[in-house]
């Protein structure tokens, strides 16, 4: 456990310059906060925004991880030190879960100061999870594009593929947003009313994680085959 936890944190460190922009949206949160105290409902909405952001970030950081560590060199250097190639996909999934994490802790505790006034502090952090979850299954969805194609295009895949059962269910199969749960995470933070939250569904979140697992697992498959010695540009 200790090497994945060292590439996670050191994947924090790399992405401290965007994580640092991600959290300015925060500031965004506090600004209102500070200009409407009373303005529960506006402040909800603000918060809901920016609280999505999150997930964007987190194919940009699954997508582009192992092809910024293969242009660097710097996996040639980890792999090269009785690190498996399973333990240095599951460090990269860890960093990105701990990125999208920093933010939802810094946006749960303003969450918690600006919607004290009646909406229940619990459901706040319940709303993080949401967040820090589908961050977890999104980053690892780009993360096992990215074993095979660039950036780009592994973000492009990755937005198909979470976005398929959005675009379904809004034709009138429901039951389609669970297929990859992202887009249904996303919504309870999206639909949640100041007076009326959306109920709690640890099924979905349940769900979330063990694809996280499939998908990580098709990911170690893929990336078990790929020469990491060939350069990249």
């Amino acid at each position: 456990m200790k090497p994945v936890a060292l590439i996670g944190v050191n994947f924090v460190r790399e992405q401290r310059w965007p994580i640092l922009v991600l959290l300015l949206w925060v500031l965004v949160l506090v600004f209102w906060g500070l200009v409407m105290p009373q303005q529960h409902e506006d402040l909800l909405f603000v918060f809901k925004q920016v609280a999505i952001y999150v997930v964007a970030f987190s194919i940009f950081f699954g997508g582009s991880a192992i092809y910024n560590e293969r242009k660097s060199r710097r996996i040639l250097a980890v792999l090269s030190k009785a690190v498996s190639r399973e333990q240095y996909l599951s460090g990269l999934v860890l960093g990105v879960t701990m990125a999208c994490g920093i933010y939802c802790f810094s946006l749960g505790l303003t969450g918690s100061w600006t919607l004290g006034g009646g909406f229940p502090i619990h459901y706040v952090w319940y709303l993080m999870l949401c967040l820090v979850v589908a961050c977890m299954l999104a980053g690892t969805v780009a993360l096992t594009f990215s074993t095979f194609l660039n950036p780009f295009f592994a973000a492009g895949a990755t937005a198909t593929v979470l976005g398929l059962p959005a675009v379904v269910s809004r034709m009138g199969a429901h039951r389609w947003e669970a297929v990859i749960p992202v887009y249904s995470l996303a919504a309870t933070v999206l639909n949640t009313e100041f007076h009326a939250p959306t109920p709690i569904s640890w099924r979905v979140l349940g769900l979330a994680v063990a694809e996280t697992v499939l998908f990580w697992v098709v990911a170690a498959s893929i990336f078990a085959r790929v020469d990491i010695a060939v350069a990249v540009e």
